[in-house]
C-alpha cells in the first residue's frame, strides 16, 4: 500500500511563502500589434528599457509595486483611443504602467509572477493622464 504525506501546514505556509519572493518574469503573450515598435525608440530610451527589464526580473510582484523608482501604477478605466485592450487578455485583470524613463512607460498586466507587456510607450499617450 503506497502512502501518501499530506503537508503540514507549516509546510504549506512555506511554499507560499517561497513563491511570493520568486522574482517576476516577463512575457509578450498579451502584446499588442498595435503597440510601437522598438525601431521607434531612441538608443537611450532602448538603454533605460532594458535597465527597467533587468531591474523588474530581479524583484518580487510586492517590490515592483511598492518600487518608487518604477513608478507601477494599476490603470483605471480604458487606454486613449486606438489602443484597444488585447481579446484575450480579460477585462477582469486590471492594467498598469511602470515608468521607462522620461515619458516613456510600458502598460500591461502584472498576474502573480508574470508582467504581461502589452504596450510601449515613448511619448505617454496610451493612459496619458495617468487613467
Amino acid at each position: 500500500m503506497t502512502k501518501f504525506k499530506i503537508p503540514s501546514v507549516d509546510e504549506s505556509s512555506q511554499a507560499v511563502m517561497l513563491e511570493k519572493k520568486q522574482p517576476v518574469t516577463i512575457s509578450m503573450k498579451y502584446w499588442h500589434s498595435g503597440s510601437e515598435c522598438l525601431s521607434s525608440w531612441q538608443r537611450g530610451e532602448l538603454q533605460s528599457l532594458r535597465k527597467l527589464i533587468d531591474k523588474v526580473q530581479g524583484c518580487t510582484p510586492s517590490e515592483i509595486r511598492n518600487n518608487p523608482g518604477l513608478q507601477w501604477k494599476a490603470h483605471k478605466g480604458p487606454a486613449a483611443a486606438g489602443f484597444s485592450r488585447p481579446a484575450s487578455l480579460s477585462k477582469d485583470v486590471p492594467l498598469c504602467e511602470m515608468r521607462v524613463g522620461g515619458k516613456a512607460r510600458v502598460h500591461g498586466a502584472l498576474i502573480d509572477t508574470i508582467f504581461y507587456l502589452v504596450w510601449l510607450d515613448r511619448v505617454h499617450a496610451v493612459f496619458p493622464s495617468g487613467r
